[in-house]
């Protein structure tokens, strides 16, 4: 019986980390409105994450704690009557207080995870 009790305080113990982790991590997502366009923050990302944009790059610095990895969405294209995906890239930053993302064009969207 004992074991039983322990057992579950242990779980009951890792369920509160796992949700002050889940309050403290937040993700900035900027979308374009339409191909070639700017991002344009969504819900706040702006105090978040600082974006500057350039035609083939994307220059951030995190406002408010580290990032933690980002997604950049590109524009769904159609070559030769065949529907293609847009390009994805998906990556750890080194550093995670700024950097600089070489995407090539204009993208659809990007959304920065960020913890602390």
């Amino acid at each position: 019986m004992q074991n039983v009790i322990a057992f579950r305080l242990v779980g009951i113990g890792l369920a509160g980390l796992l949700t002050v982790a889940a309050a403290l991590s937040q993700t900035a997502l900027f979308q374009a409105p339409s191909p070639g366009s700017n991002l344009r923050a969504g819900g706040g990302a702006e105090l978040v994450i600082d974006l500057v944009q350039g035609q083939e790059a994307l220059l951030w610095s995190s406002l408010s704690g580290n990032v933690t990895g980002y997604t950049v969405l590109g524009w769904p294209s159609r070559v030769a009557g065949h529907d293609l995906g847009g390009a994805l890239m998906i990556d750890k930053p080194e550093n995670g207080l700024a950097g600089v993302i070489d995407f090539g064009e204009k993208p659809m969207s990007a959304s920065f995870d960020l913890s602390g």
